[in-house]
């Protein structure tokens, strides 16, 4: 009888040790950090390596993760003068490659990254609290008769994809 409590009771704190892991959407930034402001993406992409360049695209990636973190809620964004931490970003890539072929070879989806480096600075003493030297978003897309139209589209969802990644890196430290 002394066994089966004991080992009833094993699995009641195994059960309950089990249930409090799992995944948590809590901010692990340090408790000073409250605001935030993103600088403006700058464009570092080699020249020749601006073949699928859209342009406007650091405007777009620059709006898409303040708007991202609006939704996110995590922190608040403001100006420079008043930042806990600031976002700084370089486009450094804005690549395509096939992922899918005809039997003749011939492209019929590509994969789009948009790659950047990435700083969050502290805002008070321009310490630099992390750095990622290549993050990217991406998405696919199928090549279409306006071919154009189509990367068009799949870089909006690319940016999407490349925001939600940075805001979460920032709040999640992932």
């Amino acid at each position: 009888m002394k066994f089966y409590r004991l080992t009833a009771f094993s699995v009641l704190i195994l059960s309950l040790s089990i249930a409090g892991c799992g995944y948590t959407r809590e901010a692990v930034l340090p408790r000073n950090i409250k605001t935030i402001y993103v600088d403006t993406v700058k464009n570092k992409v080699p020249l020749d390596k601006i073949y699928a360049y859209v342009a406007g695209l650091e405007m777009d990636i620059t709006n898409a993760i303040i708007k991202r973190l609006h939704e996110d809620g995590n922190l608040r964004v403001v100006k420079h003068n008043e930042a806990d931490a600031v976002l700084e970003a370089n486009l450094i890539g804005f690549e395509q490659e096939g992922v899918r072929f005809t039997s003749l070879e011939s492209v019929e989806e590509y994969r789009l990254f948009i790659v950047l480096e990435l700083k969050l600075l502290d805002g008070r003493t321009g310490e630099i609290l992390w750095e990622e030297l290549s993050f990217s978003g991406d998405t696919e897309y199928f090549v279409s008769d306006v071919r154009t139209l189509a990367r068009e589209k799949a870089s909006e969802e690319a940016v999407i994809n490349l925001a939600r990644n940075v805001v979460d890196r920032i709040v999640e430290d992932w």
